[in-house]
């Protein structure tokens, strides 16, 4: 027997694996995406073809929840990475106190979505909350369910303390591994700080950063458990992202067809997302071998 087919039988378990976890539950979904199907109702699926996703594309309300699900996505990946990468450059140098640091910054990492949620509501508590009652001896009455802005905002910090954390540990290896001899070359050559971050640190470490590019962004176009506990979708429905939007839609109002059609529309944009991620990655990995 050929190696290659003794790599396959070593694979097949984890093919097997997918297949039943990843890739046999979306036939159902695709089935029920095709129909119309009130489960709260008597009446039996209807088939309706491509009608949920006609909806989708004219239903002014799922733009806007698009909307505001890819300007969390951008937003926390322009703060999360330059953030975690500053902190991941403070952390190559030693100092006292590191391991401590490094430590007590990763714990958020370990705690429960649903947990950082209930975290973030005794935070931000009107009157109580401890950043509430800091900002207002600098005069700033934050009521975090006042607005759309106010409440995203609270979002987005939640998002960033929990997350930036996993990006420092993921950059601080690549950091760790950078040859000295090249940074010593560079500082006998008098470049400064930032131009030995643009034109030799961060070039070495490309595939490291989209590859933490790619992880979040997967995670926060299917942002749910903290913020379902922190606004509830609100105030109103003005921070009801994608993943929020699907799960009222199945649990509330019993639309099978609906939620399934809108979860494969963002399952497509995800995988375009990513494969473009991945594709950046490939040619960065080729042109360093060439």
């Amino acid at each position: 027997m050929t190696p290659k087919y003794i790599s396959l039988i070593f694979l097949f378990p984890c093919i097997l694996l997918l297949l039943i976890i990843g890739i046999i539950p979306l036939f159902p979904v695709i089935w029920e995406s095709l129909h119309f199907h009130i489960v709260a109702t008597p009446t039996p699926p209807i088939f309706r073809g491509l009608d949920n996703f006609r909806k989708i594309v004219i239903d002014p309300e799922i733009g806007y929840y698009f909307g505001i699900t890819f300007l969390l996505a951008a937003l926390v990946l322009l703060i999360e990475i330059p953030l975690g990468l500053g902190i991941a450059l403070l952390l190559v140098r030693k100092f006292k106190g590191r391991e401590i640091f490094q430590t007590l910054f990763a714990l958020p990492l370990g705690i429960a979505p649903i947990a950082v949620g209930c975290i973030w509501v005794l935070v931000l508590r009107p009157e109580v909350g401890p950043l509430v009652r800091l900002l207002s001896l600098v005069g700033i009455n934050f009521n975090y369910m006042a607005s759309f802005w106010s409440a995203f905002t609270a979002i987005l910090l939640m998002n960033v303390w929990r997350w930036t954390p996993f990006v420092t540990l993921t950059l601080l290896p690549a950091l760790v591994s950078l040859p000295p001899e090249m940074l010593e070359a560079s500082k006998i050559d008098g470049a400064t700080f930032w131009k030995t971050l643009r034109y030799i640190i961060l070039p070495m470490i490309k595939i490291p950063i989209l590859t933490v590019t790619f992880i979040r962004l997967m995670d926060t176009l299917s942002v749910f458990d903290e913020v379902w506990i922190l606004t509830g979708g609100g105030p109103g429905w003005s921070t009801r992202f994608i993943s929020i939007d699907i799960v009222r839609r199945v649990i509330f109002e019993t639309d099978y067809g609906f939620a399934s059609a809108l979860s494969l529309v963002v399952l497509y944009v995800t995988i375009s997302l990513c494969w473009l991620i991945l594709a950046i990655i490939k040619r960065g990995r080729l042109a360093e071998v060439s």
